[in-house]
């Protein structure tokens, strides 16, 4: 049985990888939990909780637990931004560490596994088509938006890391579904003008054009347990372990136009642009991608299709019963 470490278990993404591992019966799962009560909902998920309230700057007591459990994979999707380069450099001392040992005894055991999660953003906002064969960098046709442009420098570290680890970068387009997290500053003035009555108009700092490329959590939940299976064959061969997780592209305008339907919203909601605020301008990403090899290499098929204005009225519900 595989053993698996997941630094950011108990995120919006996590929750749903805990989720998907757990319920395959292939895996037997670590998490990273920053308190006890982080901890009582792992064990609750069938999760071995490592209790650790700072990973970031004191990796000491689960590094300790991936050299004594003998972890498989390091999966990181706790959203450390470039603190994760930090996550590398001990699973790089570690994955060492274990191929001296093998070394010593005379055998070839295999590597340490890291597994990390970008984004799309590294593509920046272009609708001319990409995938994830295209460079990204700042000398690309269109630059990584610069709220995650240090996301390049992180990925070609990784990549780099090959001698000692199996590596694979998983790069999920704009996740809506379940919590919708990232959603919540641009959604819930939207849902608190609905409910309020109010007619007025409510401003949204993104850009009406837009054509994010999108994915609900799920499917990003089971692309990053297609790439867990299949870590080792894709490191042992000449795969490019870089893959874009996208099933749809849809207009920021309809998205929200849906939305304010849903609830009934009387006022006029108004997309305004992004301004200065990096985020919303990441959020406002145009993308015309493919996953095409994660289907093809990983076998990966995502069931959620049907896109995110088309099931609308789920969604929407679903956000608002947590607000």
């Amino acid at each position: 049985m595989t053993k698996v470490l997941l630094l950011g278990a108990t995120g919006y993404v996590g929750k749903r990888l805990v989720d998907t591992l757990v319920r395959s019966g292939q895996y037997k799962v670590y998490g990273i939990a920053r308190s006890e009560a982080k901890a009582k909902a792992l064990a609750l998920a069938e999760v071995t909780p490592i209790i650790c309230a700072d990973p970031v700057n004191d990796p000491v007591s689960y590094m300790e637990a991936v050299r004594n459990k003998h972890i498989d994979v390091i999966v990181d999707i706790a959203g450390a931004n470039q603190e994760s380069a930090k996550f590398l450099s001990q699973a790089k001392k570690i994955g060492q560490e274990r191929l001296n040992s093998y070394a010593a005894a005379g055998i070839t055991g295999p590597k340490l596994g890291f597994v990390y999660c970008s984004g799309t953003w590294v593509h920046g906002s272009s609708n001319q088509s990409v995938n994830d064969l295209h460079i990204a960098g700042p000398n690309a046709a269109t630059p990584p938006r610069a709220l995650v442009a240090w996301r390049v420098g992180l990925e070609n570290a990784i990549l780099g890391s090959a001698d000692v680890l199996d590596v694979a970068v998983v790069r999920p387009a704009l996740i809506y579904g379940r919590e919708n997290t990232i959603w919540t500053p641009f959604v819930l003035p939207l849902l608190q003008a609905a409910r309020s009555g109010s007619s007025e108009t409510v401003n949204i700092p993104l850009q009406a054009d837009a054509r994010p490329a999108l994915i609900h959590v799920d499917d990003v939940a089971t692309g990053f347990q297609k790439v867990i299976e299949k870590l080792p064959l894709i490191n042992g061969g000449s795969v490019y372990p870089v893959f874009d997780l996208l099933t749809s592209q849809e207009s920021m305008s309809e998205i929200f136009s849906a939305m304010a339907s849903v609830w009934d919203f009387k006022g006029d909601c108004r997309l305004i642009g992004p301004g200065d605020d990096l985020f919303a301008e990441a959020m406002s990403t145009s993308m015309r991608g493919s996953s095409s090899r994660a289907k093809q290499l990983l076998g990966w098929e995502p069931t959620r299709t049907n896109g995110y204005v088309a099931d609308m009225d789920v969604y929407a519900a679903a956000f608002a019963s947590q607000h």
